[in-house]
């Protein structure tokens, strides 16, 4: 019987032997394994290019010496402005790609010693056009009739704008997607590099993106009696995006 027991005694005792080894093992050697894990974090960035495909321009008009002079309009006069215009808008209808059409008309003072004194008129409207580079050609049209009917008219001046370019809304973000993967692709063959070179496994563990990529479209001024306007120098623009990205190795 006490045999049993001795034996019984130095069963319990490996048992509580090994237990302790295996807390040793995971509590120390598994902190002192984790101390040698290496963090680190490095700036990337990709990087592409890209065409703009939209041409915009804004058509402003504004009184003429006339208009601007005159103090009073009578009923006549002021039907014969909403009529010049609603013949630019209804000109303008006809390409679909001019906004906008409303127009203020009114008096203009000058102040002086406090005394406010009527010295004309103020007219202003404008229309916001955008447009394919391929309908270059009908934005012309469109400014060679806007002229025309200005010419018949005895208030209104109007101006040769400037075209300018941007990028559509699905242009940016299908690049954008692109960059994203490019970003991504970048990150993991970092990965790759640092294993490698470390000797180790490293893990991409977060990728923080600045999402900030702006790009600035060119301008063209053009000015001319008979109007007839070029397209701008549309050069590709590169877009970038970068990212902070933290590895572990281990």
């Amino acid at each position: 019987m006490l045999a049993f027991f001795k034996g019984l005694g130095v069963g319990f005792l490996c048992l509580l032997l090994f237990v302790a080894g295996v807390v040793f093992n995971v509590e120390f050697l598994g902190k002192k394994d984790s101390n040698h894990d290496l963090y680190f974090s490095r700036n990337i960035e990709v990087s592409n290019t890209l065409k703009p495909d939209i041409l915009y321009a804004n058509i402003n008009f504004w009184a003429n010496e006339n208009l601007s002079s005159k103090i009073t309009l009578d009923n006549s006069e002021k039907a014969e402005i909403t009529n010049i215009f609603n013949q630019i808008l209804e000109r303008s209808k006809k390409e679909n790609f001019c906004s906008g059409g409303s127009f203020s008309l009114e008096p203009n003072f000058s102040y002086k010693d406090g005394i406010q004194t009527p010295k004309g008129q103020r007219f202003d409207a404008n229309l916001e056009c955008e447009f394919k580079e391929n309908q270059l050609a009908d934005f012309n049209n469109l400014l060679n009739d806007i002229n025309s009917i200005i010419a018949k008219n005895n208030f209104i001046s109007v101006s040769t704008p400037a075209i300018q370019t941007k990028f559509s809304k699905d242009t940016l973000n299908n690049n954008k997607e692109n960059l994203y993967k490019e970003l991504l692709k970048t990150s993991y063959e970092y990965e790759k590099t640092y294993s490698l070179d470390l000797n180790k496994t490293c893990v991409l563990k977060n990728l923080q993106v600045n999402t900030n990529a702006n790009i600035a479209p060119r301008m063209l001024n053009a000015k001319s009696d008979n109007i007839e306007l070029s397209s701008p120098i549309i050069s590709e623009k590169e877009q970038i995006l970068s990212a902070k990205a933290l590895f572990i190795c281990k």
